[in-house]
């Protein structure tokens, strides 16, 4: 009974991890069209699910404890491999294909993460080359004694405010 419960938990799982990986390929589109605020929505509800993840990842571990409950375990060994071992022919080959469902999409949005990290970067990398190029520093081509100039410090503004 425990390992239909369980069986039923992973399969929550998937579908949450499935549902996450949509949610990065939908992110990636609004980081290309670089839409800020929708960007930020977007990120509380991928948090939404990352949350409830967590929330059945620590039931799954807590009912995989209760499988192993005679048997004494390393709590590093609660895994899905080993409850696959320890398993019925039925369970068995179900407990498979979702580990291997589970292990599959994780890598799917892995990749995706990935991609979208590397949009971002590139977002920021274009944003402060955009304030380089409006906001210079300043660089003399003199030379200047370096001590002299420890103690000042200039500060300069972006618009020129003395009238």
């Amino acid at each position: 009974m425990s390992t239909e419960i369980l069986i039923n938990l992973l399969q929550k799982i998937v579908t949450l991890h499935k549902k996450l990986y949509k949610l990065s390929e939908q992110k990636t589109e609004i980081l290309k069209k670089d839409d800020i605020d929708t960007l930020s929505a977007h990120m509380k509800e991928e948090q939404k699910y990352i949350l409830a993840i967590k929330q059945l990842e620590n039931e799954r571990i807590a009912m995989v404890k209760k499988l192993f409950g005679n048997h004494h375990i390393n709590d590093n060994e609660y895994t899905l491999s080993n409850v696959i071992e320890h398993s019925e022919e039925p369970y068995r080959t179900t407990l498979s294909n979702l580990q291997i469902e589970i292990v599959n999409t994780v890598n799917e949005l892995k990749e995706r993460n990935l991609l979208n990290q590397q949009l971002t970067n590139q977002s920021l990398q274009f944003v402060t080359m955009t304030l380089d190029m409006i906001y210079p520093t300043e660089k003399t081509v003199n030379y200047e004694n370096p001590l002299a100039n420890q103690n000042k410090k200039e500060h300069r503004s972006m618009f020129d405010s003395k009238a």
